[in-house]
């Protein structure tokens, strides 16, 4: 319910947005950014929204989201839970939605520390990735 919540949130913030530019009223969020010069507006999804119809049918809106970003599909531990077995499953699914929506896709963080694998945990410091933090 919080997702179609600031989904609802953001296609009334298009609609303020359309109003102040002079710009028609059904020009979504995405559609404005582009007219302004950007790439893109987009959104996070994952595979554990594509049942969800109601989120699914704002989200596929390529007027309002012109960009995918996937959750937690591309991140190490779903890609490769198991040392040297990789999977791309569940990223497989997000970039076919954003093909099929004719959406752009975008990769997530690959490494981040809540999501390793347990394998990954003991083998791996943040200072392999990033030296002058540590």
């Amino acid at each position: 319910m919080a997702r179609l919540t600031r989904a609802l949130l953001l296609g009334g913030a298009a609609a303020v947005v359309a109003a102040q530019n002079g710009t028609q009223a059904h020009d979504g969020l995405h559609s404005l950014m582009v007219k302004a010069g950007k790439l893109y507006f987009g959104t996070a999804a994952d595979v554990n929204s594509f049942n969800d119809t109601q989120y699914m049918d704002i989200m596929s809106n390529k007027n309002d989201f012109g960009m995918i970003t996937a959750e937690n599909s591309n991140k190490w531990d779903e890609t490769e839970a198991v040392q040297g077995e990789f999977t791309y499953t569940k990223a497989d699914r997000v970039v076919a939605k954003a093909k099929q929506n004719g959406q752009m896709m975008r990769c997530h963080t690959l490494v981040w520390h809540k999501a390793l694998p347990s394998w990954g945990n003991s083998a791996v410091s943040p200072c392999d990735f990033a030296p002058s933090c540590c």
